[in-house]
């Protein structure tokens, strides 16, 4: 700011009305809205596999969530809507394998959240987890018509 000795320069009528202070008050704030949605658009992503396995209205959840970095002892679960119940539980140990261990006998059911668990560990089908990338296989009936089954499939990776 330049002074002559006088103090600052005033400021034009024009830019000290009332309205154009709102107008550019609103504009930032839509211009802000704006960024937020965009940003939450580019977050989201487009993973594929994730999707695939929340598609069917059976599954609430899976975990460890597909593409997940766990621990070898990471327990693997499904979380089904309440008219389903598990009917297996199969862990491979690579993307590629055609058969697993099935641990269904091992899976323990929390009754309340309709949450289907198996915990690796000693004494267990499966005392740890494969390094690299394992894959489950979770199928599933509706209870009210037994015959008809489901299945969602999901990997991730062990270190």
């Amino acid at each position: 700011m330049a002074t002559n000795g006088q103090g600052p320069a005033p400021v034009p009528a024009s830019l000290r009305s009332p309205l154009r202070i709102r107008v550019g008050i609103a504009a930032l704030a839509l211009f802000g809205i704006v960024g937020l949605v965009v940003a939450a658009l580019v977050g989201s992503g487009d993973d594929d596999s994730d999707r695939a396995v929340t598609a069917g209205p059976a599954v609430d959840r899976v975990i460890p969530s597909p593409g997940d970095e766990v621990l070898q002892q990471q327990r693997v679960a499904v979380v089904l809507d309440a008219r389903y119940r598990l009917s297996s539980l199969v862990i491979l140990p690579s993307e590629n394998a055609t058969g697993g261990v099935d641990v269904t006998s091992d899976v323990e059911h929390t009754e309340g959240l309709n949450r289907f668990e198996f915990a690796p560990g000693e004494g267990r089908l499966i005392e740890a987890l494969s390094p690299d990338t394992n894959c489950v296989i979770a199928r599933f009936v509706l209870i009210a018509r037994p015959e008809e089954s489901d299945t969602v499939r999901w990997c991730f990776d062990v270190s």
